[in-house]
């Protein structure tokens, strides 16, 4: 496993990236009603926020199954290409949203800086795995 992951740090960095998203997944999904009083979301945004955690939640799933596959990341491009896609497209609109949009001002609505650090993170972390892992992904 380690091996195919080109050693434990990508190995590492792998299970950090998909175990955030699960994070992130379980929230939009199971504690729905939880994530949108966290942030001052009327209750009538939970079927989109669940339509983005079970994206989210595919990915994960997706990522457990490399995990433990023979060839591991061989071959799965695709899908480290999609998860930095996403993230690098929801980092720019998460800073649009909490910093330039009417929404953000609405009473109650509680954004934060999180709607584009953590997918920044998420960035970055997909990018050092695609350029870290390019020789299996790849192949």
């Amino acid at each position: 496993m380690i091996d195919a992951f080109n050693g434990p740090i990508f190995l590492v960095l792998f299970i950090i990236n998909f175990l955030g998203g699960a994070y992130y997944a379980y929230q939009a999904l199971f504690t729905s009603e939880k994530f949108c009083d966290q942030y001052g979301i009327h209750h009538s945004a939970i079927l989109p926020l669940r339509l983005a955690g079970s994206l989210i939640a595919a990915l994960v799933l997706v990522s457990i199954y490399i995990l433990f596959r023979e060839n591991g990341p061989q071959g799965t491009w695709p899908i480290f290409v999609f998860g930095f896609l996403q993230s690098l497209i929801f980092t720019y609109f998460g800073y649009v949203t909490v910093n330039h949009s009417d929404a953000a001002k609405m009473d109650g609505v509680k954004y934060s800086a999180e709607a584009y650090i953590a997918p920044a993170g998420f960035t970055i972390l997909n990018a050092i795995l695609i350029y870290g892992l390019s020789d299996k992904l790849y192949s």
